[in-house]
């Protein structure tokens, strides 16, 4: 099911994602336009945040605390275990195109790691930017594995009151599992990319997604290859299995 947010949450959130991305820190007044918020309405939240450790404060300039990396370590837990960055490597040297790893946050896809040289992947991994599910080809793959219900009401939310643009996207999905890939133009995050992607099973379950991507240009009459290279590494590296 699509969970319904909340102002305050969303706003820690988008915080917390902010200052990840600047080892130098925010003062608060960059975090404030950073979420385009006034100063007075995330003040008590970063400091709240600085409180309890998730952000630390040095020269009035805000940086992710060591709370949020003690949660992690508590956990044990990692979203990835099967694809590593040297896999990622080996993909771009055999391919010559990017390779890019993706995993799901709510209703969005987030770079988390990748090899190659395009300046988008580069971009949107360092940022670690949230891109809507159905906008490239890695977030299509993750919500077409989604349960149904909770895929219904990604679609939904995106077309709202369009049932024919909704029909056409949850037909292109049902496609997608059958096929066990997508390929094709990456998207309008990634215009001018194509890209082949596939779903990274682990425990039985649809844990990110790999893509395989390059400018049209250098990757259309590829995309057959690219697509069983990208296939016969995952099922070495990454089998399906219900253990």
């Amino acid at each position: 099911m699509t969970r319904p947010h909340h102002r305050a949450v969303d706003r820690i959130a988008a915080i917390l994602e902010a200052v990840v991305t600047e080892p130098e820190g925010l003062s608060l007044t960059k975090l404030a336009l950073r979420l385009d918020a006034p100063v007075s309405s995330i003040q008590k939240l970063v400091n709240g945040l600085a409180a309890v450790g998730y952000l630390d404060e040095q020269d009035h300039r805000f940086r992710l605390g060591a709370g949020a990396y003690v949660l992690a370590l508590r956990s044990g837990l990692v979203p990835v275990q099967s694809i590593t960055h040297g896999y990622l490597e080996e993909l771009h040297q055999r391919s010559g195109v990017s390779a890019v790893l993706a995993i799901r946050t709510g209703d969005t896809s987030v770079y988390v790691d990748w090899a190659g040289t395009d300046d988008p992947f580069n971009y949107l991994s360092v940022q670690q930017l949230r891109t809507p599910l159905p906008e490239t080809a890695v977030g299509r793959v993750l919500l077409a594995h989604l349960p149904e219900r909770e895929r219904y009401a990604v679609v939904s939310a995106v077309h709202p009151g369009d049932a024919g643009a909704a029909l056409t996207l949850l037909a292109d999905l049902e496609r997608l599992r059958a096929n066990g890939y997508t390929m094709g133009d990456s998207g309008p995050m990634l215009r001018g990319i194509a890209a082949v992607a596939m779903p990274v099973w682990e425990r039985g379950s649809v844990v990110a997604a790999v893509a395989l991507a390059g400018p049209h240009e250098n990757v259309d009459g590829r995309l057959d290859e690219l697509a069983k290279l990208l296939g016969d590494a995952l099922a070495q590296w990454a089998p399906r299995s219900v253990d």
